[in-house]
């Protein structure tokens, strides 16, 4: 029988486990896994001011939770930057290695999209935008999805869609480089993988217990995501999961207040007296005269009582009454190599052995790294180190005020090991930028330099603050945390001002990095180069947020400070591109093509707005002289290729994206127009099985499953190409195209109440995008309620003067409600950016308008049908097929009146079309072709179907 252990005996046990104080914490905590679930908390949120001992409590929470509840648990803090790396440190610490295959598959796929959405350098290589390469890739097969009449379908390009794209509000890189934000952001990526593993973990392990530590310095990424994980946004949290959160505040009460019965607030202040005595008791220390001395000058702050004791004065006058002497009160008893040392190791912000050979030399650094692990206001993680932050700063005082020359070279002799760990990394600046143990480098560089020359480093600072810019949010607030730190621990106030107010610019509710860059060009300190790239990327930034004037004026500073670079005017053209300033962007590409003929994207983005003013012969001239310059440039295959499919010539379309394939096998852009281009020459299958293979190079992508419904729609595969769509918004929840077209895809199911829900939920994300607006008032039309249509088609013009889709859904809508005047200029306008101003136009709008006119009263439900079905019957692969299954049971419901006036209009779109094949709409060819088509099969009809 084993022996009951004796009152002394427990309390000798007590003392060895070296923690004291706080039971009152600890017991709740503990209690917590036994209560019943509906007194159970589900948030535990510790807070107090700094060495207070909030990090000491939650480790023994995560043991408490571990070894007496059975717990699976993991514990992150502010090691981790951003919220992608806070995950993947969770999940490294909950699954063994190979057992998370889906959430590494959606880290390395975010990872990795992040690259290919920052990285830019030729916008005519990636199509128009960042945005283009999307849109461009769907583009056909969005226009070509469109409810228009007769021979208006089809009429947006993959070029038009690419310039609305770039207007819609963000795009996919804007959100890839944004700490929150919608298609790339970490938490639209990994939080519902991440969630799907808890749920797995969960049915295994009686409790899942996870830690958040220093939580004011990662509230700032951690926030709005940790709300949303509570609220559910990313699927339903495990019932046996226990969240800590250790901070300097409290989670806000007004914001989590719809949770604060599941919460456990428990704020910390430092010890009582007789927590204080306690911890001295178990160093030791009882000498009555010392213990009240000690009490008195540490305030019964837990990290300075700790530290005391572990220096075990044994007399009052061996305690001061300094925090700096505390410091030297604990280190007085040490030998004075490690007094010295410590003091040293006190100046970098981590310490690892490298660090401290930097500072100490060979073999001394190598004999003291061991003990400097083991003091108590030391943190050790996996090999590395960071001081308390209250011990710390106190060191940082004591050896900055005792010999500033020592400081100041220390500091620069870090400096200098940094710069070189990072040029050993064999990395040039752009690429490193993007690596975190470069970024570390340079992070580390840029605070030493501040610490050892405070004004004379700042410059190059502010130069490494546009770099970290241009990677997004995160990398700049932990470069401006950087600077501010630099600036408190040096005592240079203005520089920590500086920090703190740049940090200000990218704190959780910054969606990127616009005020933060806009400071940095308001500092004169910043050379002209950087200037320059600050300039560049705020401008990018403008683009993406659809601020295209603010654009257009920081391209023009760009070019102030360099009249002659051919890239800028380059840029500044494409950005008149997405004003619809065409005649402007000609202007700038002739005087770049003018010094520079062979200049590359100069000659795409030509070819582009040539082709979008209707001079495809212009065009397919500067796409020629492209391919011809740059043989495996992408951008000009793809452009080329797309117009000559568009013109009918689909076997040297096909052999463009042939090549472009085989240039960049890796393009999914690329292998998306081919697909297209196999649809076009009637070859289904082999496009379905192109986009397929899209799907492999990019299957976590949404816009390739975006493409992958579109084409499955084009088929007629309506119920598939919805699911498509349902993945391309599981990868990209917030992706107000794809939700735009589900909803229309599921309207023309017949599901209007989920079509609507659709809709709605794409106004309300882009407000100020005219796509979803008007595909909303478009499924109202359609479904007979042309006054609910009416204001959603007016937004959509108004955003937007020359859409044609919208023009003609509010030409239809206005006479539906009887407003014949304003539906004929609706009809007009729409014919004249849908034929790119052919001198036909305004006789087409007539001629519609007429026969509109006098039939949509006794034909309405036929014409509305027809409306409907268009998009399907004009691009079935099978086109006779598509004529017989839609087209002919509407003129069997159609009256004689209108089925003669519709066969007078298609032969009047016919021949006005080929009399003048070098203008009128993109795909002219394609519907002289079908109406050639439709008179050929006609005579062959059976004599029911005559009937």
């Amino acid at each position: 029988m084993a022996q009951t252990p004796s009152m002394q005996e427990l309390i000798r046990r007590r003392r060895q486990a070296g923690f004291v104080g706080r039971q009152s914490e600890l017991g709740g905590f503990r209690g917590n896994f036994a209560a019943a679930e509906e007194q159970r908390r589900f948030l535990f949120c510790i807070y107090g001011d700094a060495g207070v001992g909030k990090t000491l409590l939650m480790e023994q929470f995560q043991r408490v939770a571990r070894e007496e509840a059975g717990a699976l648990t993991a514990r992150a803090d502010e090691t981790s930057d951003s919220l992608a790396d806070t995950l993947e440190s969770l999940v490294g610490q909950l699954a063994p290695k190979g057992t998370s295959k889906a959430f590494d598959k959606a880290l390395a796929a975010h990872r990795q999209q992040l690259r290919e959405a920052q990285n830019v350098p030729d916008l005519a290589a990636e199509g128009p935008s960042a945005t283009g390469r999307v849109a461009a890739g769907v583009g056909l097969a969005v226009a070509q999805s469109l409810p228009v009449v007769g021979p208006l379908a089809s009429a947006v390009t993959a070029e038009e869609v690419s310039q609305a794209a770039s207007r819609v509000g963000a795009a996919l890189a804007e959100r890839a480089r944004t700490a929150d934000s919608l298609p790339l952001s970490p938490a639209a990526a990994l939080s519902g993988p991440f969630v799907d593993l808890l749920r797995r973990l969960a049915g295994d392990s009686p409790w899942l217990a996870l830690f958040f530590d220093t939580y004011e310095r990662t509230e700032v990424f951690l926030g709005k995501w940790l709300l949303d994980l509570v609220n559910g946004r990313y699927g339903d949290l495990p019932a046996n999961l226990v969240l800590t959160v250790a901070g300097q505040r409290r989670l806000h009460p007004g914001t989590w207040a719809p949770y604060l019965d599941a919460i456990a607030y428990l704020p910390l202040q430092p010890f009582t007296d007789e927590e204080a005595r306690l911890l001295l008791a178990a160093k030791g220390m009882t000498t009555e005269p010392v213990v009240e001395a000690i009490l008195g000058m540490t305030g019964c702050l837990p990290v300075l009582v700790a530290m005391l004791a572990e220096s075990r004065p044994t007399d009052i006058t061996a305690v001061t009454d300094h925090a700096g002497d505390a410091v030297d009160r604990f280190l007085k008893w040490e030998p004075p190599e490690r007094h010295a040392a410590a003091l040293a190791c006190a100046l970098p912000r981590v310490v690892n052995q490298d660090v401290m050979d930097v500072l100490l030399g060979d073999p001394v650094s190598h004999e003291l790294y061991p003990w400097l692990r083991t003091l108590p206001f030391v943190q050790d993680d996996a090999g590395q180190v960071r001081f308390h932050d209250v011990v710390r700063a106190a060191m940082l005082r004591l050896e900055r005020s005792r010999s500033p020359q020592r400081w100041r070279q220390r500091h620069h002799d870090l400096a200098g090991a940094w710069r070189s760990w990072r040029e050993g990394l064999r990395m040039d600046e752009r690429d490193g930028w993007w690596d975190p143990n470069w970024q570390d480098c340079a992070v580390e560089e840029t605070y030493h330099l501040l610490c050892a020359y405070p004004e004379g480093a700042l410059a190059s600072a502010l130069c490494a603050a546009v770099r970290a810019a241009e990677v997004g949010t995160v990398m700049a607030r932990r470069l401006a945390d950087a600077i501010a730190q630099a600036g408190e621990n040096s005592a240079a106030a203005r520089l920590a001002r500086l920090g703190g107010a740049l940090a200000a610019t990218v704190g959780d509710d910054a969606r990127d990095c616009t005020d933060f860059l806009s400071m940095l060009l308001g500092d004169s300190r910043l050379d002209q180069s950087h200037r320059i790239a600050a300039l560049a990327e705020r401008a990018w930034l403008h683009q993406l947020a659809n601020r295209l004037e603010s654009c257009l004026a920081d391209v023009d500073r760009m070019l102030q400070l360099q009249p002659d670079n051919a890239d800028t005017l380059t840029r500044r053209g494409y950005v008149y591109r997405l004003m619809r300033r065409h005649h402007d962007a000609l202007d700038d590409f002739h005087q770049v093509l003018a010094a520079e003929p062979d200049h590359v994207q100069a000659l795409v983005f030509r070819g582009l707005t040539f082709e979008t003013l209707g001079r495809d012969e212009a065009a397919l001239q500067d796409f020629n002289h492209a391919v011809e310059t740059a043989d495996e440039h992408l951008g000009a295959r793809v452009h080329r290729g797309r117009l000559l499919r568009r013109k009918g010539h689909l076997a040297q379309a096909l052999a463009d994206f042939d090549h472009a394939v085989e240039q960049h096998p890796e393009s999914a852009w690329a292998m998306v127009e081919r697909a297209a281009c196999l649809y076009h020459a009637d070859r289904a299958v082999e496009a379905l099985d192109a986009i397929e293979r899209a799907l492999e190079l990019e299957d976590n992508t949404a816009y390739v499953h975006a493409n992958h419904g579109f084409v499955l729609c084009r088929l007629g595969r309506l119920t598939d190409g919805v699911a498509a769509l349902n993945r391309a918004l599981d990868a990209e929840p917030e992706n107000v195209w794809a939700l735009t077209w589900r909803g229309w895809a599921t309207g023309r199911l017949g599901h209007a109440d989920a079509a609507l829900d659709d809709l709605n939920r794409a106004v309300a994300m882009a407000p100020n995008d005219s796509w979803p607006s008007a595909a909303r008032g478009w499924l109202y039309w359609a479904a007979g309620k042309p006054a609910q249509a009416l204001p959603d088609l007016e937004r959509a013009v108004l955003l937007e003067p020359d859409y044609e889709w919208a023009q003609l859904g509010l030409a239809l809508t206005l006479l539906w409600l009887q407003r014949p005047t304003e539906a004929h200029e609706a009809l007009s306008r729409a014919a004249h950016e849908w034929s790119r101003h052919a001198p036909y136009a305004r006789e087409l709008a007539d001629r519609l308008f007429d026969v509109l006119r006098r039939h949509y009263r006794r034909d309405d439900e036929v014409i509305r049908d027809a409306v409907h079905n268009a998009p399907v019957w004009i691009h079935q692969a099978s086109r006779w097929h598509s004529i017989r299954q839609f087209a002919l049971p509407l003129l069997r419901r159609s009256s004689l009146p209108l089925m003669r006036d519709s066969i007078r209009i298609l032969r009047y779109v016919r021949a006005v079309m080929r009399d003048h094949p070098d203008t009128g709409p993109l795909e002219s060819n394609q519907l002289t072709a079908l109406a050639d088509e439709v008179f050929d099969q006609l005579p062959q009809l059976d004599s029911g179907e005559r009937g």
